[in-house]
């Protein structure tokens, strides 16, 4: 409730009183400002992000993606075809053709995970990278779920990627944990900020998720921008297909096999 008072009376008070109405008086100047307004529930921004792509019952109707288009890194001048497979529940395979340089590869069938460098070769990944990836893999990842996930917090209302978006930290249960950006307006995800496990040690990473296309009854970012200590990776997709990844497509390769004891 405001209290009005003129000059004169004013005036009449003593120091004291007068010290309490100034108070006051700047108190409801601070009230008369507009309040910022409440940040949704970390659950609501993930909800309005599944109805965005889609909805959860087709996100679900989904079983495996395989994706094709290219990869570059700009600065290097370095470009390569590039492929990605995943399937449910939890089993994913990126390779890149790099033009010069040879074949790419990191994967995870659901228990082994690998690395194939065409420079320092076949490797198995362990300890945090498995971690990593074994929360990349996870095919209902976007979804959130209470038995995937301990903490879901929105932490602010901040500008990612030129974009309004509302910041949401998420800890796997895992102990993989990340920052993700979701746009204010359209709901969809745009990005998200970790610490990552590379061969140069623990690094953070920047991703951004750029123009969403419709393929089939699912809306997929066509553009991904990772960005590495100043380094950009640069994925765009020309394709997505749905349901028709065999079950052996996630089998390690020779080369992997003969490292797994």
């Amino acid at each position: 409730m405001r209290h009005h008072l003129s000059r004169p009376a004013l005036r009449l008070l003593s120091f004291v009183t007068g010290v309490c109405v100034l108070t006051g008086v700047s108190l409801r100047a601070q009230q008369a400002a507009p309040a910022a307004a409440p940040l949704p529930s970390a659950k609501d921004i993930v909800a309005k992000h599944v109805a965005a792509i889609g909805g959860e019952a087709a996100f679900k109707a989904v079983k495996s993606i395989h994706a094709k288009g290219t990869f570059e890194l700009p600065a290097q001048g370095v470009k390569g075809d590039l492929e990605i497979i995943a399937a449910r529940p939890n089993k994913m395979i990126n390779r890149v053709e790099i033009s010069g340089v040879g074949h790419a590869e990191t994967g995870y069938d659901g228990k082994t995970a690998w690395s194939i460098d065409p420079l320092a070769g076949p490797s198995l990944l362990t300890g945090r990278a498995l971690s990593e990836i074994g929360e990349d893999a996870w095919f209902d990842g976007a979804l959130h779920a209470s038995d995937r996930v301990k903490e879901l917090t929105t932490v602010a209302k901040v500008e990612f990627d030129k974009r309004p978006a509302y910041q949401v930290k998420v800890v796997h249960i895992s102990g993989v944990e990340q920052m993700e950006y979701y746009d204010v307006e359209t709901g969809l995800q745009i990005g998200s900020e970790s610490q990552r496990e590379t061969p140069m040690g623990v690094l953070p990473v920047k991703a951004m998720l750029r123009d969403y296309t419709k393929f089939g009854g699912l809306m997929q970012p066509t553009v991904l921008v990772q960005s590495t200590m100043g380094i950009d990776q640069v994925i765009r997709i020309s394709s997505y297909e749905y349901n028709d990844v065999a079950p052996t497509a996630f089998d390690p390769p020779p080369a992997i096999k003969a490292l797994i004891k």
